[in-house]
């Protein structure tokens, strides 16, 4: 698994609102396409069929929500060409400012288990490089 945490100068809420909508994932999500469908709002039970490029190469992905609960945790289930796992996001407000921590776990298959030490390190540079979008996003 990969897992990173940042600290942003907003409050859960302000986050949550900024992220929720799948249709706009792709504009600070590291990697993602604009959705290509969306079947919900964001909520439980969304399922948006996307491409996430893994070391530079766009894999189709669907991925659903199945857990949301505005402000403290959202988790999404990923299934794509050669990974499937769970994006987990955790917000822990102290004030005005909020922790927040994004979990990749993943189980590679087929040609993608051949290269996964490269396939990691592109996740964890993902990660990393998604909560800064997000950190931007949040405190403009």
């Amino acid at each position: 698994a990969v897992e990173k945490t940042i600290t942003i100068n907003a409050t859960p809420d302000k986050i949550w609102n900024l992220l929720k909508d799948p249709n706009h994932w792709h504009t600070w999500f590291e990697g993602a396409s604009p959705a290509k469908s969306v079947q919900g709002s964001g909520d439980t039970g969304t399922i948006v069929d996307t491409a996430i490029s893994v070391a530079n190469i766009p894999l189709p992905t669907q991925i659903k929500v199945i857990e949301a609960n505005p402000g403290v945790k959202w988790k999404g289930e990923f299934n794509g060409l050669g990974a499937s796992g769970q994006q987990i996001w955790t917000y822990e407000g102290a004030g005005a400012a909020t922790k927040v921590t994004f979990r990749i776990e993943a189980e590679l298959a087929g040609p993608a288990k051949l290269v996964e030490g490269m396939i990691i390190k592109s996740f964890d540079s993902m990660a990393e490089k998604t909560l800064n979008n997000v950190k931007a996003m949040a405190e403009a």
